[in-house]
């Protein structure tokens, strides 16, 4: 009897909507997350919203779960730092950090694993924006998160990514563009 309760324990799948405390899920509850928003796109005809949305779900709940709390004294640095070793370095991202500065950040995503491994590469790239978007704002909500414009979502290799902590109202348009850009790449 004890070997069947046993059984059932390891054979417990996490969903990316239930809470995950430990690191070495991440990966699987990425995964999940990134299938439901394959699942969404599929419902919603080629919605780079839904993507967009659950991606950014996802993020939050990193966020909750791996960094837990937003500190006093947070700067673009000290975000960058923990984020790195608690979000990043185990979902496999490698990013070089080109620009710090206290307000703004530049990087250059160097290896996204989810889009190296999927089939459906913009869609994994639109996943990955809205997660590292969702992941951002729940630390500076007065924030963005902005897709330098000679990054394009067919680079195979690289984005460059901007995070600014105190966003313009030109700023705040950014997820629509990115959005359109990931859309009519998709339609190519």
């Amino acid at each position: 009897m004890a070997d069947d309760v046993t059984q059932q324990k390891s054979e417990i799948h996490f969903s990316w909507e239930e809470e995950v405390s430990d690191s070495k899920h991440i990966t699987k509850w990425r995964t999940s997350a990134f299938e439901a928003a394959l699942e969404k796109l599929k419902e919603t005809q080629g919605s780079a919203e839904a993507v967009m949305r659950t991606g950014e779900a996802f993020g939050r709940g990193l966020f909750a779960q791996q960094i837990q709390e937003k500190s006093s004294d947070w700067t673009m640095q000290r975000w960058l730092k923990t984020t790195e070793e608690d979000v990043l370095k185990p979902l496999g991202n490698e990013f070089t950090f080109t620009n710090i500065s206290r307000d703004a950040a530049t990087i250059l995503m160097k290896r996204d694993p989810l889009r190296n491994l999927s089939h459906e590469a913009s869609t994994a790239s639109l996943f990955t924006y809205g997660a590292l978007r969702g992941l951002f704002l729940s630390a500076f909500p007065k924030g963005e998160l902005l897709v330098e414009k000679k990054a394009t979502p067919d680079q195979h290799t690289s984005m460059e990514l901007l995070f600014k902590t105190q966003a313009s109202a030109k700023d705040k348009c950014e997820r629509e563009r990115v959005k359109h850009l990931f859309t009519l790449f998709e339609k190519k």
